[in-house]
């Protein structure tokens, strides 16, 4: 049962519910385990965020070209998505407090003739067109060849139809363990190319009482080792804090 003092005038679509927009097909951060169940970092982030929330947490997977327009729209409370907070996105939502950072990489074929990721200028790259991503490939002169998510922009690559796509490290590494028999490889960029900005919870810009509760939630993880823990559990190592260098 949730606590009245921390339900407050959340502005909750629904009442003492948490509902979490995801992707549900992003690993490590949200995905289908066999079972049917979600996991990942964003679902265990949710739960235990609902928890000292004192909410029960509903989890509406949405695909990621419709995943922020779901939340303009009040499908859901919040996004826990692997988003990274950028000035375009601040000006229309607001963000809890960082919760996990990696960094970027490239991924491509072997004989691609991509050995860095400025080599991308002048080539196709599979990207989503919303997000960080996208921004950084064509601020380095790469061609979008438009995809609605991770998997797919993979497939692009491998089908030919793209010479490359950037995201995220971890989520690579997930795949690659997945999928031992893909013979494309990632190129570790730099950051001044592809920023570790960290992600962190997403809501809509009136959500200032959601925002604290949040982020007050968030601190508490941080505080008890549980949110260093999630980090553990499915990247091996503590991403919950920026780099230093």
């Amino acid at each position: 049962m949730a606590n009245a003092d921390t339900t407050k005038d959340l502005g909750l679509v629904h009442k003492d519910q948490l509902t979490v927009g995801l992707e549900g097909t992003y690993a490590p951060y949200s995905y289908r385990a066999k079972n049917g169940n979600l996991e990942g970092i964003d679902v265990d982030m949710a739960k235990a965020i609902g928890k000292k929330m004192g909410l029960k947490v509903v989890f509406v997977p949405t695909k990621w070209d419709s995943l922020v327009e779901g939340l303009r729209a009040n499908k859901y409370d919040i996004i826990l998505n692997d988003m990274a907070p950028n000035k375009e996105r601040m000006k229309l939502f607001r963000y809890g407090s960082k919760y996990i950072y990696t960094g970027g990489v490239v991924v491509t074929k072997k004989d691609s003739g991509i050995k860095s990721v400025t080599d991308i200028k002048g080539k196709k790259t599979a990207q989503s067109a919303v997000g960080n991503y996208v921004k950084y490939a064509e601020k380095l002169g790469s061609t979008n060849v438009a995809v609605p998510g991770f998997a797919e922009a993979v497939a692009t690559v491998e089908n030919g139809k793209a010479d490359a796509t950037l995201n995220d490290a971890a989520a690579w590494s997930v795949y690659k363990k997945e999928h031992p028999e893909t013979k494309l490889v990632a190129i570790k960029s730099p950051a001044k190319y592809m920023p570790v900005t960290g992600a962190a919870p997403m809501m809509n810009k009136k959500a200032t009482a959601l925002d604290k509760a949040v982020t007050k939630a968030e601190a508490k993880m941080r505080k008890d080792g549980e949110m260093k823990k999630i980090s553990v559990k499915y990247l091996g190592a503590d991403y919950s804090h920026k780099p230093t260098k």
